[in-house]
Formats: structure tokens, C-alpha cells, sequence
């Protein structure tokens, strides 16, 4: 008996200390509730990013340029950089930029300042098919 009755006590003491209070706190009769305003503020901070310079760079291989096509917009510099072993030199088919014979690991710069399209060859493979053309886009 003595078994049955220790477990249900135990049972009954637990219960009853999960249980919430019986009596309610007094509150004081003729009093108006207190109303709290809380304030909250944001701050937004807008970075408008500082425009930096466009670049693209194509390679010049033995006898091709990659990328042969390429496609930037108005403003943006070229790189071509020499990363074959034979030499290279570059010319535009309109003559708006000319370079002279290059070496591995040098390089020539343009930046387009408007929009069209640029046919450019190095002179010295052209007939072995190393051709470009750079797009120029508003």
C-alpha cells in the first residue's frame, strides 16, 4: 500500500508546484493606469557608391586575342596584355589607337570615350586570323 501512496503523493506535491497563485496582488482603488510611450528611431544611411573607371583586359596569345569580341561601355579603358611568346603590335581598323610591337608581360592601354565599334588586328598575325572587335556602348 505503501507503494501505491508515496508515488501519487509525489504526484500531487508536483502538480501543485506548477500551479499558478490563488490570490491577486491588491491594487490601489482611485488610481488612473500609467501609460508608457516608448520612442523608437532609425537612422538610414544611403552610401551611393563612388564611381570607379571601367577596365577590361584582353590577352594577346599566339595569334588570337581572348576575348576577340567585347562588348564595354563608353568610358572604359582596355588593357591588351601580351601572354603568348611571339610578339605582338596592335592597330585599330580606323586608326583611333596604334601600338607598336610588344613583348611578353607588356602592355597598351585605350579608354573609349565614345560609343561605336572598333575593329583592331595585330599587323603582324592578322593573316593567321588574330583579329578583335571592341563594342562601345552608351
Amino acid at each position: 500500500m505503501w507503494r501505491i501512496a508515496v508515488p501519487v503523493t509525489f504526484a500531487l506535491l508536483v502538480a501543485s508546484c506548477g500551479a499558478a497563485p490563488t490570490q491577486t496582488a491588491p491594487t490601489a482603488r482611485g488610481t488612473t493606469p500609467q501609460v508608457i510611450a516608448t520612442a523608437t528611431a532609425t537612422a538610414t544611411i544611403t552610401l551611393s557608391p563612388s564611381p570607379t573607371p571601367a577596365a577590361a583586359v584582353i590577352e594577346m596569345g599566339d595569334n588570337f586575342f581572348d576575348p576577340a569580341q567585347l562588348t564595354v561601355k563608353v568610358g572604359t579603358t582596355v588593357t591588351w596584355k601580351v601572354v603568348g611568346q611571339s610578339t605582338h603590335d596592335l592597330a585599330a581598323r580606323d586608326g583611333s589607337f596604334v601600338n607598336n610591337t610588344m613583348a611578353f608581360g607588356q602592355t597598351f592601354s585605350f579608354t573609349f570615350a565614345k560609343a561605336g565599334r572598333y575593329a583592331y588586328v595585330c599587323t603582324q598575325h592578322e593573316g593567321d586570323g588574330m583579329t578583335g572587335e571592341v563594342t562601345v556602348i552608351e
